[in-house]
């Protein structure tokens, strides 16, 4: 289906047509933010307004928007006469990235010790068992949806903007390479233990033990991380 560069749909809605959000540019973000974290474009490669607008049928005004919206996340940069590019990140730049996600979690379970964390452990139980049954069936999209959905559970119970806001930004940046290590590792074992034993923690209100868990279970990733990415992107310059 054609976008139209003002928002609306092009032609006649019928019943059987999805139609689409009126804010185009933030729905085009989104699908060109899921091809950033899946590597179908990777670090470093350009995104030209003219192959996305043909791609998704839009026109550029609502591309550019787009991708400003993904440079505002920290996912793509823009160099002057030289357009927009895939993040391409440095191994220091992963790990000031990993070790700032570890801290950020880290307040997040600070702030949930003021909280009645009854409701949320329970949701957290639910989300582990809907992640541990995508894994026994090697369902890497469904388990990496749903280990997102677990982190978001937490932020958002502590009721901070300021939490929510900055791990936005955070997680956004991310993701890309939380996808790649956990596709290069996934294994389909019957379930990732760190996210039951977060949950039994914080339902037992021992949030000192949760928030060493926490950033022991991010940074524990932090050289492997690096390794990963570097070989990725030598196999991406191989093609």
């Amino acid at each position: 289906m054609a976008l139209a560069g003002n928002g609306q749909t092009a032609g006649k809605e019928t019943s059987n047509v999805v139609s689409l959000p009126e804010t185009i540019p933030y729905f085009l973000a989104d699908r060109v933010k899921a091809g950033i974290i899946r590597w179908r474009y990777p670090p470093g490669s350009s995104l030209r307004e003219t192959d996305l607008a043909a791609e998704y049928g839009a026109s550029r005004g609502p591309v550019r928007e787009a991708l400003r919206i993904l440079e505002l996340q920290g996912l793509v940069v823009h160099a002057p006469r030289r357009g927009f590019k895939v993040k391409h990140y440095t191994a220091d730049d992963l790990r000031h990235l990993y070790r700032l996600r570890a801290q950020l979690e880290a307040e997040v379970i600070d702030a949930l010790s003021t909280k009645d964390v009854d409701g949320l452990c329970d949701a957290l139980d639910r989300a582990n068992t809907v992640m541990r049954d995508f894994a026994t069936r090697r369902d890497l999209e469904g388990y990496f949806s749903n280990n997102i959905e677990f982190h978001q559970l937490m932020v958002d119970s502590t009721e901070s903007s300021v939490l929510r806001t900055i791990l936005h930004q955070v997680n956004a940046m991310s993701l890309p390479v939380r996808f790649l290590l956990l596709s290069n590792e996934f294994s389909g074992r019957a379930e990732y233990r760190y996210h039951r034993e977060i949950t039994q923690a914080i339902r037992a209100r021992n949030f000192k033990l949760a928030r060493k868990m926490t950033i022991e279970h991010i940074t524990a990733n932090l050289a492997r991380v690096v390794d990963v990415y570097a070989e990725a992107l030598d196999k991406q310059q191989e093609r």
